[in-house]
């Protein structure tokens, strides 16, 4: 209980001191000039106002995680938390003020936070790792017959280097099989585990797993199945007296939804065209080849359409068939390194957008020859034809370049059930968040 306290309060001194600072130097710099006639008033307002911003951005990027995240990761979320705060209090202050004020005091101010704040996680980790007791984990898995895609031992080796890989230190991991044992024996020996990882095991298994779970207080993670994810929008009738459950699902895109597409590529085609100008003349340059690459893709209803990119590999990369492109693929240029490493190479699809191709956030539109294969192996695989292809969505969040295509496909599903106005909008802050983590771009 006391550790559990120690840690809360060792991650509440963050927001604590980035708020600090903030006030010492708005109160020295800014606030006066803003609200000259309710200086006191002013002031409090500013205050709370950053601070609702700077905790609102710090959830969405996930700033607050000590436990599951890298500090490299952290210190980029909390310069974007920093970063986003402090800019829109400074544009407050010109818009009440007309005019702009100095930047250099608020520079210093967002260098001094992030210092202490690299400070401050660094003691938070360590603090973190000596009083967090290692979580005993098992990971049940199911039958090879239970898997969709590929050999169910693969893949609960692929799910425990990913736990390890990610939150090192963490897990005691361990996995079993319930074939290898009794069903009595199985139930008996979860109780000797903190958390329970269910991977691909019946829906018998599972409900029995979950109710001792449940009766113990045990954490319980579950892989969710396909079906899972399109009930999560099935919603409740009471037209008799048997509760039922009715599809909820949505048979496209919500209203509203072209308007923002329109507007955000308009708005980041302006924003990105000098970087846009100085690709295309690095590609030109480099090797004389064609500025842009084009490739067939299926996107709403299953209509094909020209996918285009900056150009980053070889002219004839592809002349001995398609092969996706490894860690150090000898096929990508100098210029196709670094726009592949920020994804400015996916720019151009703004046009794709604008045209009505694709939209800003959804699944991201697959090869016409991908769509036949991973219909032939996951018939669901057709429900993300729904609705348009995007530039973003939570595969590229939350997944990488080589995750597989079950799991994108799951990441997808649950975007569509999802999908909104707010959703977008935080699936666009995210991908700012995205484009400067190298492992989301991991080859194959």
């Amino acid at each position: 209980m006391r550790s559990n306290l120690f840690l809360n309060f060792m991650k509440a001194l963050i927001p604590f001191w980035n708020i600090i600072i903030f006030c010492y130097v708005w109160v020295l710099y800014y606030n006066e000039h803003t609200f000259s006639s309710f200086w006191q008033q002013g002031l409090a307002v500013s205050i709370l106002l950053y601070a609702l911003v700077y905790y609102a951005f710090g959830k969405l990027y996930h700033a607050f995680r000590i436990h599951s995240c890298r500090i490299s990761e952290l210190m980029l979320s909390q310069f974007l938390a920093v970063g986003m705060s402090d800019l829109i209090l400074y544009l407050m202050c010109y818009m009440m003020h007309m005019r702009f004020a100095g930047l250099v005091p608020g520079l210093v101010a967002a260098a001094v936070q992030l210092a202490g704040t690299l400070v401050l996680l660094a003691l938070n980790k360590s603090c973190f790792a000596k009083y967090t007791p290692v979580q005993r984990t098992v990971i049940v898995y199911g039958a090879k017959r239970a898997h969709r895609e590929g050999n169910i031992e693969t893949s609960v080796d692929d799910l425990v280097r990913k736990l390890r890989a990610k939150h090192a230190g963490l897990f005691d991991i361990q996995a079993v099989c319930p074939d290898t044992c009794k069903k009595t024996e199985l139930i008996g020996m979860l109780r000797d585990f903190d958390t329970v990882i269910l991977c691909h095991v019946s829906q018998k298994l599972r409900s029995e797993i979950l109710a001792a779970c449940a009766a113990d207080g045990r954490n319980v993670y579950i892989t969710p199945k396909l079906e899972d994810i399109i009930l999560t929008n099935y919603e409740y009738r009471y037209l008799i007296d048997t509760p039922l459950l009715v599809s909820g699902a949505r048979r496209g895109e919500y209203r509203g939804k072209r308007v923002l597409d329109v507007g955000i590529s308009l708005l980041l085609l302006v924003l990105f065209s000098p970087l846009m100008l100085l690709t295309a003349v690095s590609i030109r340059l480099e090797d004389r080849g064609p500025i842009f690459y084009r490739q067939r893709r299926v996107t709403r209803n299953g209509r094909e359409f020209d996918i285009l990119k900056f150009r980053s590999m070889i002219v004839d990369a592809e002349k001995q068939g398609y092969k996706p492109a490894g860690l150090r693929d000898s096929r990508i240029t100098r210029t196709g390194r670094v726009i592949r490493a920020v994804r400015l190479d996916e720019t151009p699809q703004l046009l794709n957008i604008l045209k009505g191709d694709m939209s800003i956030v959804g699944p991201r539109p697959e090869r016409v020859e991908h769509v036949r294969k991973y219909t032939e192996k996951l018939p669901e695989f057709s429900y993300r034809l729904r609705v348009r292809g995007g530039l973003t969505g939570y595969a590229q969040i939350y997944g990488k370049y080589n995750t597989s295509a079950e799991d994108k496909l799951k990441m997808d599903l649950m975007y569509i059930e999802k999908q909104s106005l707010l959703l977008d909008l935080q699936m666009i802050l995210l991908t700012v968040k995205v484009m400067f983590l190298p492992e989301s771009t991991e080859g194959f």
